[in-house]
């Protein structure tokens, strides 16, 4: 039997928006699951205790380029992976992707597509890229497609041609700055799916109100650099510090 939801909000100079649709049972069933996956991802220890993920990136004529991290250790990201791995696996019935299309379908107004569309940004790394654009090549390190070569090549599968495309760019580019911008592409990930799980919750009724602020403005082109040669401006200091130890509430 459809379950209807109603969903009440005031936006900038506009009151009384209301939303309402009808989730099937399959949709029903694959909103609930994620939200118990996302319980277990909150419940794990890096997110319970917090992990560092910092790099400060500075490139000059004398020194050239140098390249400071601190960095979650392997373990704590395996685990961290783990949980999120029901999420990022397009296969899963509740993954990130498939629940953001359930969204996307229901939710017919254009403040609230906006929010969805802008927390897809986050997730698939559009937004990090905003902030700095790292490149090899023609490739785009801080990309959603490196990032899954990586994470098919080296942790939840072992493809070995995508292996050996992501160990030629981890020979091309400074070793803790690669780690950097993936470990930090992952903490986008799991921002984006903490706050579709609140989006999630209003629509079910488990949460009854849900603050959110739209950005509007945005940088007219992110600095670049490029692992194979000098950064295009003359001297770039670039930091790239992630809030990932505070917990999740």
């Amino acid at each position: 039997m459809p379950k209807v939801f109603k969903l009440s909000f005031q936006a900038e100079g506009v009151d009384n928006i209301s939303v309402e649709g009808e989730l099937s049972d399959s949709e029903f069933a694959a909103l609930n699951q994620y939200l118990h996956q996302f319980d277990d991802l909150s419940q794990c220890r890096p997110l319970q205790e917090g992990f560092p993920c910092n790099a400060h990136v500075k490139w000059d004529k004398e020194s050239g380029l140098k390249v400071e991290a601190e960095l979650p250790d392997r373990d704590t990201l395996s685990i961290l992976l783990h949980r999120m791995r029901p999420f990022i696996l397009h296969d899963e019935p509740a993954s990130y992707i498939k629940i953001t299309g359930i969204l996307g379908r229901k939710l017919d107004n254009p403040y609230l597509r906006r929010l969805l569309r802008e927390q897809r940004e986050l997730y698939d790394g559009r937004k990090s890229q905003q902030l700095m654009r790292l490149s090899s090549g023609d490739i785009v390190i801080n990309s959603e497609k490196v990032l899954s070569d990586w994470l098919n090549s080296h942790e939840y599968h072992r493809d070995p041609d995508k292996r050996k495309a992501i160990d030629d760019l981890f020979a091309r580019t400074p070793g803790e700055l690669m780690k950097a911008m993936l470990v930090s592409l992952v903490v986008d990930k799991v921002q984006a799916v903490q706050n579709m799980a609140a989006i999630v919750a209003l629509v079910l009724g488990k949460n009854d109100t849900l603050k959110f602020t739209i950005h509007v403005k945005r940088p007219a082109e992110a600095p670049k650099m490029s692992s194979g040669s000098s950064p295009e401006l003359p001297n770039t200091d670039e930091s790239l510090n992630r809030n990932s130890n505070e917990r999740v509430e």
